[in-house]
Order: C-alpha cells, then structure tokens, then sequence
C-alpha cells in the first residue's frame, strides 16, 4: 500500500516548470554539475553547404590543463539541428576555416599549449594527426585565418615569458603562403612579439589578448586586440603587421581606440560584399549598473559596425539577459551567409539542474541566424527588461544593489553567498555589525544614499593605493576570511551628507562590503 500510495504521489504531485531553453539553436548542453564548461566556439561552412561547428571543454572535471578534449558538430539544414560527429584529442582554443577545399582545425592542444593544425578532407568526420607549428606556450581563441596578399593569416598570442595571466600575452601573427602545405611546420612565418606595457592608458592597462586578422580601409594588415581594463570606458588595440609577416610594431599614441566590448572576447570581419567591418561584441548598455572591470559583464551581445576600424556604432542588441551574474552570451564566432549573419555563441543560462555555475562558465553552445542583418537597427533591439535592484532599509541609509544579502560580521559567520568561506579574527569595534553579503568574483554595485549625514564604513581587499579609494580614509582595522591565503579584508571610512547617493568602489575578487548598524547609535 506505501508503494502504491508513494506512486499515486507522483502521478498527481506537480511537476517543477521547465527551465525556459536558451535563444538560438541548442548545439550542446553540459549541466554546471558535471565541471566540464563550454568554450571556444568555433564554426566553419564546408565545401558542400554543410555547417561545422565546435568547442572545447573546460572547467574542474576537463583536461584543459594536460590534452584537451575538443568537440564537432555538423549541420545539414543551415542550423536549424545538429549532430555530434567526433571528438578530438588535443584540442583547444581552436577556430575552424575552409582552404583548397579541405576543413582545418588551428589552435593549441591544451590551456597555454603548443600552437597546432589539423587537416580534415570528409567534412569534419576524420582528422589529420596534429601538426606542430610552434612547441612553446600559447594562447589564442577560435579568431579568423584570412587571405590577403596571396598570404593566408591568423592572430595568436605567445604565453612564454611568464605565468601570470596577461601580463604573459605579447601580440603575434603567424601567416602562410596560400598554395603552401599548411601541414608543414616551415610554411608558417611568425612575426616578432610585441609585449604590453602597464603604464599604457595611464596606468588602467593590464593585457591584450584574442586578435583578429584584418586588412584596414588601406589595405595594410592589423591585428585588432581584446583590450583587458581595470574599467571602463572600454578599448580595443591595433597592432601593425608588416607586408611580409615577420614585424608587429605598436604605437600606444594611436593604436588605442574606443570599442564598446572590447574588454571580451570579439572577432572582427570585412564585410564581403560592401564597404566597412562588422563584429558581436558585449556592449554594456546603460541599464546594466555594474562596478569593477567589464571583462566580466557578458549578457549584452551587439552587432557593432565601422567604416574604418576606429569609430565604432552599435547597430543592434541581438541578445540580451538582465542578469550579470549567471547568464551570458559570449565568446562568438560569426560568418556571413548571403544577406544573414550566422553565429555559434558561448550561452551561459538556465536549465533544470540549476543554471550555469556563473556567466563565465557556459553551459550550453547554441546556433543563431539573424536575417537581413545589414538592416538591423536600434528599433530591432532584443526586448530589454530594466534591472530591478535589491534594495535595503535602515535608520540612516537606503542600499540598492545588483545582488547581495544582508548578514552579520562575526566570527564564524558566512563570508559569501557563493562560498563556504567564514569570517575570522573580527575586531570588537565591528563585532555585530550588519554587513552587505556578496557573491565572490561577481562583482555586484551597490549604491548608498544617506537619509542623515553619516560615516560609511566598507571591507574589501583592495589594497590602500588602489586609485578608486582615493576618497576614503584606511582605518586601522583588519580581519579575514577563511580561504588558504587568509585574505586580509581592509577597512575603510568616508562621510556622506544627508540626500547623497555614492556607489561603493570595488575592482577585485571580494567587491566592496558595507558595513552598517540598522538603527540609530
């Protein structure tokens, strides 16, 4: 009877409501629980129409770090399904292109591995053993190979030098005669490596990183880079090629320039059958209220264009999420097919297990097709809901914020809502104070406005020179969270006047936390 009874349950329980699928076209799906992440998309129209696309895993369960495992996928209806059709040992960091008539494969074979290429003759079904071209250290992500000046061309980044992530990456180009055997080690030339320097952008420069190939109005090579910022506004590089492949120079006076998305991942094309350049880009639109480096604010993916590579418009917001925490649409590759812009994207979005670990770590790759795409306009923007923040009451404050909870700061207790860290060595003088809660490594906002003049007091662990504190006082106060560093949290004071609003610094790991009494002293 307990058995019949248990079964009756079921039947007539209600069942949990579907997680709603992603835009696009699901390619494949790899729940945050099993530690293996989306990356890479790449995509490729072979020969005979077919579509081929690809990514690679990585995350806490992969390989990433020792041979990575690469997947593709085929198409045979322009993208409306897909089915798996091989794995690939060694694969990572990869772009997919069509040369002669064959598919290849370049990239690395592991995180920071050696630069490789692989030849397919079948439509993607069987591989060529890895070629090598270079044994160091590199990086890249799946960027265009383009043909110019009877040259075929391909943006990568050497990691030799260092083992820090940026500062390690120097902008190179490696280039092949198109009738060569791009198999063959010695039909690559690689250019020289150019080094980023800190002091660039008064000081706000921290790394280049995921070039594009691509000729300019005047026919001179570039390779456009990812530009990593402290904040915004956001930047993309361009570096100079020589004609024949060997020198990459820059000028920082003038290779700077303003491109919405730049912080991320963005591929740049030409477009093939009229004047100026098109790209998918993470634009930060203004209903997004977010502090600390936009690198990691993904949910926005534009259509961005430009007649010349140096002043840039968005066109159209193509996807959208409101949430900056665990949804993005990132990392894509694009082609163009006629008059339609094709794309796989790096999605980032819920599902019934729960949703992506975060924005960063993607949990499903997807297909897209947007029509008639040179026509798009701001009119054809993706429905873009505002942000509704989170917001707290007490005696002498009003907080609005992205995401946060409101805890106590004590020994013991929980130091982020994503983390089973705990607080220690609390002094007395903060012992019991409400402090704001947050999600480690998100970094949320969080604006204070003062209904009484007060003194604010916040923890982060950004350290006294840290230039967004430079209107605040170091208190001589000090505790730490429980992570294997013992991180130091430090404090810090500020006065607010009645009516003033102030949204709270925060650049690194912990975000800025208030600390706050909930009535009146």
């Amino acid at each position: 009877m307990k058995f019949l009874a248990f079964m009756l349950l079921l039947i007539v329980a209600p069942s949990l409501p579907a997680a709603p699928p992603p835009p696009g076209s699901i390619i494949y799906h790899s729940p945050a629980g099993t530690g293996l992440y989306i990356g890479s998309p790449a995509l490729c129209v072979l020969p005979n129409g077919d579509y081929l696309a690809s990514h690679d895993l990585f995350g806490p369960k992969s390989n990433e770090h020792v041979r990575a495992t690469g997947r593709l996928y085929r198409s045979t209806d322009k993208g409306a399904t897909w089915s798996h059709v091989t794995d690939v040992d060694g694969y990572f960091w990869t772009n997919l292109f069509v040369h002669n008539g064959a598919a290849y494969a370049l990239g690395t074979d592991k995180h920071h591995g050696q630069l490789i290429i692989r030849r397919s003759t079948d439509h993607g079904t069987t591989w060529s053993e890895p070629a090598v071209i270079d044994a160091g250290q590199w990086h890249t992500a799946p960027m265009p190979v383009i043909e110019h000046d009877g040259r075929l061309w391909r943006a990568f980044e050497d990691a030799h030098t260092s083992d820090k992530w940026g500062e390690r990456y120097r902008a190179r180009m490696i280039s092949a005669p198109v009738d060569a055997d791009l198999l063959k080690a010695e039909s690559w030339t690689l250019s020289n490596a150019v080094a980023r320097n800190p002091e660039w952008l008064d000081g706000r420069f921290n790394a280049w990183l995921e070039g594009s190939a691509v000729v300019t109005p005047e026919g001179k090579l570039v390779d456009v880079l990812r530009v990593d910022l402290a904040d915004q506004p956001e930047k993309a590089a361009l570096v100079a090629i020589s004609a024949d492949g060997r020198t990459a120079t820059f000028d920082p006076g003038s290779g700077f320039v303003d491109f919405d998305g730049g912080a991320k991942k963005f591929t740049i094309r030409k477009d093939p059958d009229g004047p100026g350049y098109w790209s998918l880009a993470n634009v930060i639109p203004e209903q997004v209220a977010v502090t600390g480096k936009p690198g990691g604010i993904r949910n926005t993916l534009a259509l961005v264009y430009s007649a010349d590579l140096r002043t840039w418009e968005t066109r159209c917001v193509l996807l959208y999420h409101p949430d900056t925490v665990r949804h993005g649409f990132q990392y894509p590759e694009f082609h163009f097919d006629g008059d339609d812009l094709i794309a796989t994207v790096r999605t980032a979005w819920d599902d019934d297990k729960g949703g992506a670990h975060n924005n960063h770590d993607a949990n499903f790759l997807t297909f897209h097709r947007w029509k008639n795409f040179r026509a798009l306009t701001r009119e054809d923007d993706v429905p873009m809901p505002e942000f509704i923040p989170v917001t707290h009451e007490t005696d002498t404050l009003t907080i609005k914020g992205s995401a946060f909870e409101v805890g106590v700061l004590h020994n013991g207790e929980t130091a982020f809502s994503n983390r089973g860290y705990t607080w220690q060595d609390v002094p007395p003088a903060l012992a019991g104070k409400s402090v704001t809660r947050l999600a480690g490594g998100e970094r949320p906002f969080l604006d204070v406005t003062a209904k009484t003049t007060t003194t604010l007091t916040i923890a982060t662990a950004d350290k006294p020179e840290a230039k967004h504190l430079k209107d605040w006082t170091r208190q001589p106060l000090t505790f730490h969270y429980t992570d294997q560093s013992r991180t130091p949290m430090n404090v810090y004071t500020c006065e607010l006047a009645a009516g003033q609003t102030l949204r709270l610094p925060g650049a690194n790991w912990t975000g800025t936390l208030l600390l706050f009494d909930e009535k009146k002293q």
